[in-house]
């Protein structure tokens, strides 16, 4: 059994370097005066980035989201050839800006607690990748990007696709579970050729365009109603 001794005969432990005044270190490792220590605590406190605990206005936060998730497809292929980000054509391009645009002035609406004309603007603007991607999406002929595909070896020569839409909902359903990999594959092939990119794209854009539609009708719902009140109300004055 160890004897720990007589705690008076046991060192006193000194700090190895002295303490300073301050309480902390800055970022060049020097001594923080008391006003950068104070400043530091409060920062520590802030809330996250994006998020404002006094923004009650869910829309705000569907609108950061849905540039978020144009984003993310502008940095995915827009096609079967994986070297290639969307935002690497001109198309692509655009839409990151409209994208960067979103999530810029939606970031300082929720910040704020507030729209401004600046946040619409570039929420009308997401009607573009919308009307494209919606475009692109009637007129992508699977078949043919096939070929293109294998000739410029993106995808083996063997490679299989589903040849619509609705061929392709199909082999998902097929291949759920692994019931049929062959139609996996060829739904997979098909997802690869269209290109992940445009499809969140216009999944974003989707969800901007429909958060703005459902804020229209519901602000005129909203005036309806007050509108409605106010006559009751003036009705109501008149029996007395």
């Amino acid at each position: 059994m160890t004897d720990m001794g007589n705690p008076g005969d046991l060192a006193s432990l000194e700090p190895l370097e002295p303490l300073d005044a301050g309480g902390g270190l800055d970022a060049a490792g020097g001594a923080m005066s008391t006003e950068e220590a104070t400043l530091q605590v409060l920062r520590s406190g802030l809330p996250a980035p994006g998020f404002n605990p006094q923004c009650r206005d869910k829309s705000f936060y569907k609108f950061l989201f849905a540039g978020v998730v144009m984003f993310v497809g502008c940095m995915m292929p827009f096609s079967a050839e994986p070297a290639r980000p969307g935002y690497q054509t001109m198309s692509g391009a655009t839409f990151l800006l409209i994208s960067i645009g979103m999530i810029w002035t939606w970031w300082g609406a929720i910040h704020s607690n507030r729209s401004t004309g600046a946040s619409l603007k570039w929420l009308l603007l997401s009607a573009i990748p919308l009307i494209a991607g919606i475009w692109n999406m009637i007129a992508f002929d699977a078949e043919a990007a096939l070929q293109l595909a294998k000739a410029r070896a993106w995808l083996p020569a063997e490679a299989t696709t589903s040849l619509s839409w609705k061929d392709l909902f199909g082999d998902m359903w097929a291949g759920l579970g692994r019931r049929d990999v062959e139609a996996a594959l060829e739904a997979e092939t098909f997802w690869r050729l269209y290109g992940p990119g445009r499809f969140f794209v216009l999944l974003g854009a989707l969800l901007a365009e429909l958060g703005f539609l459902g804020g229209v009708l519901g602000g005129a719902k909203q005036n309806k109603q007050m509108k409605q009140q106010k006559q009751m109300a003036a009705a109501e004055r008149k029996r007395r």
